[in-house]
């Protein structure tokens, strides 16, 4: 009985399965390789098909002929691992034994298989990327006459071949099939979405009340189902657990989907998110030590906001500790990112210096060529193309542009949407000098409407005659040869930053601008050994992120940390300014940058950082 009632609401959620023109929803899953497989990305394509994980040789080698025989025909394949399991090396393994080489989509929570309307192991679908239209639902073998109509342009009602295979094990479809909004979809916000969707949050509307999440209800499943919400979500099946990781699990997206698509109804008077109350104190670390307001800046309606470079003396008289700063965005409809500099009383980082020591370093050819470059620019009256010359130095470390070479000097958070606090664990903390100023690089971008911001940060100091026992440190890896070509949907890159002393590793953050797709982290280990960190399958320009380790991760001197990514230059990519042109380095949005931010504590104090 209880698997006749699975069935049935199999069929609820995926009503008019056989309706001439039934179109499924857009959706995005990680592959088994860790790349994200968003299908909006493919209505550039004839058709899609998608077939479950199968041990049959027969599906197998069908699926292998339909593939060769029509992909340079516009048709993209995929694989779907329905919930079977998350093993990644394991779904690899059983790809190659049946002799296929693509990306299998990992359907964890199988919400895509309950859309799709898939039930059986042997029931492949095959739709129009454009409309997501279904056009045929049913084993391989019989999909060839199908997708040929498909590919001239013939209009038909879904086609629907029965199914023997064996059926599909959906989880939790008894318990989900009387969900309560009390009990179970309003704890769910209020845990994850909340915070930000609320009365004065960073989110565009409130989720306050059972009337409020009813009415953004079909938003709620389209940004679970294209994994858009919650932010900044990263693969959580590998590498390492995250302190400040925002997905849900994927039984609080089959509950929130289920909700939906089941009615999004309200069981009960008693709504939990309108008890809800928030901090009315600003600082989320308390009231700071020493408040540093920034100049009120006035921002346009419309167009391209500089690049704006703030120096703000901190008015210290004697040298202070600090163990945590907090930025307050102003109006953070406009504040995009704040990099912030600490510039000690003996002044900023000597670029001519370091430029000039790290040419005497080069081969004279090399050397030559950049001076070349440098004074060409200089005598022409004009700036020398920094990222031009570091294009010519790939293994440049710009972290000794960031900051002082004074192993004590501490550092001030910086901004990015959802990255706005940095609070060092207890006993580490880093110095500000009497006479310290922060050079601020802020960034804006326009509303609509003409607007002002007025940010703040906050300091916290360690009490006086309080002196840390250990300082933070780290590195910064950054790609200046960056050309990404016209229309590329998949440009990969690579990034190697060397550990150069035994640390514990805090915290890595990618780096990239409108066409940021993806970013993995994988250590390689100096006896030879290498493992995966963290992969952020899904990057986000809009959410600058550093994610933080829950426990730091020993790395032993001459680790390599490989920063592994891809860009999306694509007319697919709807965040991308100019599809039509090559990409290079930049520091405009609608340029590029490659790079990777960590924060790591030497294990000896006592040496260099």
């Amino acid at each position: 009985m209880k698997r006749i009632l699975g069935l049935a609401l199999i069929a609820t959620l995926v009503s008019g399965a056989l309706d001439a023109g039934e179109r499924v929803g857009d959706f995005a899953l990680i592959d088994h390789q860790g790349a994200i497989q968003h299908m909006a990305w493919y209505d550039d394509h004839s058709a899609v098909v998608i077939m479950p994980m199968t041990k049959s040789q027969d599906d197998a080698a069908s699926f292998k002929a339909l593939q060769e025989t029509y992909a340079e025909q516009g048709v993209q394949f995929f694989l779907l691992n329905p919930g079977l399991h998350s093993d990644r090396a394991l779904v690899q393994s059983e790809v190659a034994a049946l002799g296929l080489d693509l990306p299998v989509l990992m359907d964890d929570a199988q919400l895509v298989t309950e859309m799709l309307g898939v039930s059986h192991a042997d029931q492949a679908v095959l739709y129009d990327p454009s409309s997501f239209e279904l056009l045929y639902r049913g084993p391989i073998a019989d999909m060839e006459a199908t997708l040929k109509e498909a590919l001239a342009g013939e209009n038909f009602n879904v086609v629907s071949v029965a199914s023997n295979g064996p059926a599909i094990e959906f989880a939790n479809l008894d318990a989900h099939a009387n969900l309560s909004y009390e009990k179970d979809i309003a704890p769910i916000i209020a845990e994850n979405c909340a915070s930000c969707h609320r009365d004065g949050g960073i989110a565009p509307f409130a989720m306050d009340s059972s009337i409020a999440v009813q009415g953004w209800s079909p938003m709620i499943r389209e940004v679970v189902m294209t994994k858009r919400m919650p932010p900044g979500q990263v693969d959580n099946k590998v590498g390492h657990k995250m302190k400040n990781e925002m997905n849900l699990s994927d039984d609080e997206m089959q509950k929130l989907v289920r909700w939906v698509n089941t009615g999004s109804k309200v069981d009960s008077d008693n709504d939990p998110l309108t008890a809800l109350t928030w901090p009315t104190d600003k600082w989320s670390l308390g009231q700071p030590d020493l408040i540093v307001k920034v100049p009120e800046q006035s921002i346009p309606a419309t167009g391209v906001v500089d690049y704006m470079d703030i120096p703000i003396d901190l008015g210290l008289d004697k040298d202070v500790w600090i163990k945590g700063s907090e930025v307050v965005p102003g109006n953070p409809a406009v504040l995009h990112h704040i990099i912030t500099t600490v510039v000690p009383p003996e002044g900023a980082p000597d670029f001519q210096q370091i430029l000039m020591d790290l040419l005497a370093s080069l081969p004279a050819e090399k050397a030559q060529s950049i001076r070349t470059t440098i004074f060409a620019a200089i005598a022409s009256g004009q700036e020398p193309d920094i990222g031009a010359i570091f294009k010519e130095i790939p293994d440049f470390d710009i972290g000794t542009l960031l900051g002082s070479s004074d192993p004590d000097l501490g550092s001030v958070a910086g901004y990015a949407p959802g990255n706005n606090i940095s609070l060092n664990p207890p006993g580490v903390g880093g110095l500000l000098k009497a006479g310290t100023t922060l050079n601020l690089q802020m960034h804006y971008t326009t509303s609509g409407k003409e607007t002002t911001d007025s940010t703040e940060i906050g300091i916290y100091f360690y009490d006086e005659g309080e002196v840390p026992s250990e300082r933070m440190s780290g590195g910064v890896g950054n790609a200046f040869s960056i050309a990404i070509p016209a229309q590329a949907k998949d440009h990969e890159m690579e990034l190697v930053t060397l550990v150069p002393e035994d640390a514990e590793l805090y915290s890595l953050m990618p780096h990239m601008h409108f066409r940021g797709k993806r970013m993995k982290f994988t250590a390689q280990y100096p006896d030879g050994s290498e493992e995966l960190l963290l992969s952020v399958p899904a990057y986000s320009f809009n959410w600058q992120l550093a994610h933080e380790l829950e426990e730091p991760i020993q790395i032993p001197a001459g680790t390599k940390i490989v920063a592994a990514g891809a860009f999306d230059n694509s007319s697919q990519n709807t965040f991308n300014p100019d599809a039509n042109t090559e990409i290079n380095w930049g520091e405009q949005s609608w340029e590029e940058m490659f790079m990777g931010f960590y924060t790591w504590k030497n294990v000896d104090q006592g040496g260099s950082d």
